[in-house]
């Protein structure tokens, strides 16, 4: 990994890498492949709504983002992306 991936990682809480890993299994590919493959499908969903993305502040230790057991990864993951809209 390079630095810049390692520094995004790690901000990446343990809850969602969970997720991430459950969703890359299920989809039998790595967490990279599985990210690589939602973000294409984002971007072939969405081609003329794409921006470059300002780096968001570090979040507050106390601001949490909780998912109910309902959610599929899947759904999760669109979620994330969503927000970065």
């Amino acid at each position: 990994m390079t630095n810049r991936t390692e520094s995004v990682a790690a901000r990446i809480d343990s809850d969602s890498k969970t997720k991430l890993t459950r969703a890359a299994e299920e989809c039998d590919l790595t967490v990279s492949a599985y990210l690589e493959s939602v973000i294409e499908e984002h971007i072939d969903q969405n081609p003329r709504d794409l921006r470059a993305l300002e780096p968001s502040p570090p979040r507050d230790s106390d601001q949490t983002t909780t998912t109910t057991p309902e959610e599929s990864p899947d759904g999760f993951v669109k979620e994330m992306l969503e927000e970065l809209e």
